[in-house]
């Protein structure tokens, strides 16, 4: 069962209907380096792995988010040389009742090296019979588990899912890996390169940008990364304009609310004309985006992030930068990048006033890694009281208990100013830049205060403090 005899090169799958616009197979932070090195620490000879998964679905995206590795013992190969292997059924059954007692996975992935092999890597003819065998055998055996495969060389992967078709027969799809940061991805052999060519970064609008940041950093920010900003207010609007300055070229804005004319203190990129005619933030601020960029992608969704629409949009996201002013959003965000292993980075301001005096001026960024074992839940940044308030069915009892932000659209006015919001905002894009050029070492927690004299420090207090047992970022 399973045994892995390398031939030439595998049949390519059989042309189906289309079922899927795109299948990922993502992974936390760092854990695809550990499965890689464990994999390939001996390259005399094949080993192998079982990744147990959780199978996300959201209209014909397929995103498989992966919990765990579980690795035979020596003694349970059957068979282990340079070019095939073969395990035992015992071990693959004990990974099955795993699969199928545990409430928080429902995906068996198949993993295996060509070590052999130094880029280019495809799954043989062998693979392709033990594999269909193997998606045979779970649809005999009624058991409710997805199943998935990679293969390893020493540089690259190939990835698939497997499904049955109306007549019985076992089918595959390709699926691409996807990793926290860009740093960790390896590039599959079906894959090609969508970064930006180097004559374009060299002589058009970025060349300073690549004297500052270097021509491979500005490749990876100015390719095929997606970018969703939810709330478009006054952090939101300025972190879009910084993301479109710094090369980001697919941007998505999301906020469902209009603007008027005492959002012109802060909001950057529309007009006085614009906060006359009510017209929807997302609108006005994307023209003023594409004014800056003509050829960026940027898209508009006038949309609660509760709406269905949106997670799809933060579900195909490689960040989400939160710049949401109440819990509850940006709680249901946290939910949705926890189930699709999306990354983010939230920014917020306080201004504190008493007696007429400004006692406290400060905000914060947090970035959140899936994989890092921290969230806004254990970091005590999310007020489940306020979260009832603000999505309470209720509007006489919601009107009557918030105390502050934006309570679907009701403005509660708090004071706000925009250097505070452009302090907070030019953090949080840095944070994200760091993300693709490795500069400085990552802080969870950066704090921005500007009360006696301005400061910006690490909170590691919080990070340290925080709840280890926490039923999100722990599991």
């Amino acid at each position: 069962m399973l045994k892995k005899e390398k031939e030439k090169k595998s049949k390519e799958t059989k042309p189906t209907e289309q079922k899927w616009d795109r299948i990922e197979i993502r992974f936390k932070n760092q854990d695809l380096n550990s499965l890689r090195r464990h994999l390939l620490q001996d390259l005399s000879r094949e080993y192998y792995g079982c990744l147990l998964a959780k199978r996300n679905v959201i209209g014909n995206f397929c995103v498989i988010t992966v919990a765990d590795a579980i690795f035979p013992d020596k003694g349970l190969y059957h068979q282990q040389g340079v070019s095939s292997l073969r395990v035992t059924g015992e071990f693959l059954r004990e990974v099955l009742l795993e699969v199928d007692k545990r409430i928080d996975v429902d995906t068996f992935i198949d993993v295996h090296t060509h070590p052999f092999a130094q880029s280019d890597v495809w799954f043989s003819g062998t693979d392709d019979r033990d594999e269909e065998n193997f998606v045979e055998y779970l649809t005999n055996e009624s058991a409710s588990i997805y199943y998935a495969s990679i293969v390893f060389s020493k540089t690259m992967y190939e990835a698939r899912y497997w499904e049955t078709d109306n007549y019985g027969q076992a089918i595959c799809f390709p699926a691409v890996i996807k990793t926290q940061k860009l740093s960790e991805a390896i590039i599959s052999s079906k894959q090609e390169y969508h970064g930006a060519k180097d004559d374009g970064l060299m002589q058009g609008m970025f060349n300073r940008s690549v004297l500052a940041l270097g021509l491979e950093n500005m490749r990876k920010i100015t390719g095929g990364q997606h970018i969703s900003v939810v709330g478009v207010g006054g952090i939101g609007s300025i972190i879009a304009e910084h993301l479109v300055h710094m090369g980001f070229s697919h941007i998505n804005l999301i906020d469902f609310d209009t603007l008027e004319l005492s959002n012109l203190n802060r909001i950057v990129g529309v007009t006085y004309e614009d906060a006359e005619k009510e017209r929807v933030k997302v609108d006005a601020v994307r023209e003023g985006l594409l004014r800056i960029n003509p050829n960026a992608d940027i898209r508009a969704y006038n949309h609660n992030v509760f709406d269905k629409e949106v997670e799809r949009v933060l579900a195909e996201s490689d960040w989400i930068m939160v710049a949401t002013d109440n819990h509850a959003s940006r709680y249901h965000i946290q939910e949705l990048a926890f189930r699709y292993y999306v990354p983010f980075i939230t920014a917020g301001v306080n201004i504190s006033v008493k007696n007429g005096i400004v006692s406290d001026m400060s905000g914060e960024v947090i970035l959140i890694r899936i994989g890092d074992r921290v969230c806004l839940s254990c970091l005590k940044r999310l007020n489940f009281n306020e979260i009832a308030k603000e999505i309470h069915p209720d509007k006489i009892v919601r009107e009557g208990l918030v105390r502050k932000g934006y309570v679907r659209g009701s403005d509660v006015k708090e004071p706000a100013v925009k250097t505070l919001n452009s302090h907070l905002a030019t953090m949080a894009v840095d944070v994200l830049v760091n993300q693709y050029t490795e500069r400085h070492r990552d802080a969870i927690i950066q704090v921005y205060e500007d009360n006696e004299f301005q400061t910006i420090y690490e909170d590691k207090v919080s990070v340290a403090n925080r709840n280890l047992e926490c039923n999100v970022c722990s599991i």
